[in-house]
């Protein structure tokens, strides 16, 4: 691959700043404590800003010297090591300021490049999570980022990510709002156990770390973005006065990574703001920039460059990627299964599908079963596989669970065999199995039982023979 270097012919935009910005004030921010009739006043030291127009100015500058920083740390495969996933999930939100921004943005094509880097970085972590298990955060990020660029986490080249997010739950509190965060931006089904969970983290936040109360503000506010949780607003005004009370004098939330996050969970509730001084926070993280444009490193740079443009973690499920229908609505739940929109172009129809699912054992089939099952369209065949299993107890299976999915070893009683090189096979058929004329191999399913999707008039064999 051929680098093209980025060439960035640029001058600094000048700070037009009179000494006076150096000075210190003391800002007193008062907060109403609603449960006594006290007032709590706290002073906030913060740079003077002259004007609305000067600080816009200031914060433009900024932003262009960090996208400068981000650019420059990037290496010559396209990517940003670890930090690929948080800088292209910075650069695409920041897409909506790009008349602003003088072309510093990256270019469509470079922004591919970064983006199939990704997926390659996203595949090699798949590959070798046995040896280097995957942790929640890493996977969390990566699946935000698809989210960002307009991909399916769940539809990852035959991996659900989503569906490996959930199956295991972090026992770390910040870590699982992060993963629920991220599942809830893909538009996947959240559980009513994981809800439940965040609601602990918010009703206790005043026992939980800066990072931890933002982050599960920041999925709780995507959690009632759909219609059916709605009623959960009230539940984050509690946590997120809790929060805005933590400020410090120097304006910031104890360090750049809290601050950031913190200004982006409390971002346009206008309601709490007489419980913190966002201004101040702002220039808290400004003021901390070094001199090449940096906030420490690239990610904690994409980190605070989402925060000083009001483009948090959030705004990335409310991105467009071509959908039409209203945000509230493109998730519909029936009997616990959920159905992205996103995933299946306009075709907003929810409905029921029939498919058949057939058992062969052995070369010559000497067992032959085929059940009929009617489920919503969509549902994942291991979810068909435990229906069918109710339905009838020739159709009990075992499986094994792994990082990416399940996987089936035993059906009907018969367990794989490797020393014998029994194994069961997954065919997706486009006609009921004939066994006079037995399936090619070329028409296996192309992914495991978790991320393979029904659809109308599908047919499903599961075959018991020797390789």
């Amino acid at each position: 691959m051929v680098y093209l270097p980025l060439i960035l012919g640029f001058s600094l935009v000048a700070f037009g700043y009179s000494q006076d910005l150096e000075l210190q004030t003391s800002l007193t921010v008062e907060y109403r404590d609603t449960t006594e009739s006290t007032r709590i006043t706290t002073p906030i030291t913060e740079s003077i800003i002259p004007s609305d127009k000067t600080t816009e100015k200031y914060i433009e500058s900024s932003i262009k010297n960090a996208l400068r920083f981000l650019i420059s740390q990037r290496e010559t495969d396209w990517g940003w090591r670890n930090d690929t996933p948080k800088v292209l999930t910075a650069l695409k939100l920041l897409n909506a300021y790009e008349d602003v921004l003088d072309g510093l943005l990256p270019s469509a094509f470079e922004m591919q490049l970064s983006s199939k880097q990704m997926e390659i970085e996203v595949v090699i972590m798949l590959w070798r999570h046995h040896e280097l298990p995957i942790t929640p955060s890493q996977l969390a990020q990566y699946c935000l980022a698809l989210s960002a660029l307009c991909y399916d986490p769940r539809q990852f080249h035959g991996h659900d990510l989503i569906g490996t997010l959930q199956h295991h739950e972090a026992p770390h509190d910040l870590d699982f709002a992060y993963s629920t965060l991220a599942a809830c931006t893909a538009r996947a089904h959240v559980r009513k156990k994981q809800i439940r969970r965040l609601l602990d983290i918010a009703n206790t936040a005043k026992d939980h770390n800066i990072d931890t109360v933002a982050m599960t503000i920041l999925a709780l506010r995507c959690v009632v973005m759909d219609h059916r949780h709605r009623n959960l607003q009230h539940s984050l005004r509690r946590p997120s006065i809790s929060l805005a009370r933590q400020q410090q004098p120097d304006g910031g939330f104890g360090n750049l990574y809290n601050t950031a996050l913190v200004l982006q969970a409390l971002d346009d509730l206008n309601e709490l703001k007489s419980y913190w001084n966002k201004t101040a926070a702002r220039a808290y993280l400004e003021s901390r920039q070094d001199p090449d444009g940096a906030y420490t490193d690239a990610g904690l740079t994409s980190d605070v460059l989402l925060a000083i443009v009001d483009k948090g973690l959030g705004m990335v499920r409310l991105m467009e990627c071509g959908r039409h229908e209203n945000d509230y609505e493109n998730n519909v739940e029936i009997e616990g299964l959920t159905k992205s929109l996103s995933s299946h172009g306009n075709d907003s129809e929810i409905r029921n599908v029939t498919i058949t699912y057939t058992l062969w054992i052995g070369s010559n089939m000497t067992e032959n079963c085929t059940i009929s099952i009617t489920a919503p369209r969509n549902t994942s065949f291991y979810s068909v596989m435990q229906m069918a299993m109710e339905m009838d107890s020739h159709f009990a299976f075992e499986a094994s669970e792994w990082p990416n999915g399940h996987y089936v070893h035993t059906l009907a009683g018969y367990k794989e065999e490797p020393m014998g090189y029994n194994y069961w096979l997954l065919y997706r058929l486009p006609e009921l199995p004939d066994p006079s004329a037995p399936p090619a191999n070329q028409l296996v399913a192309p992914v495991g039982v978790d991320d393979l999707l029904i659809e109308e008039g599908d047919h499903y064999l599961f075959w018991y023979k020797k390789l």
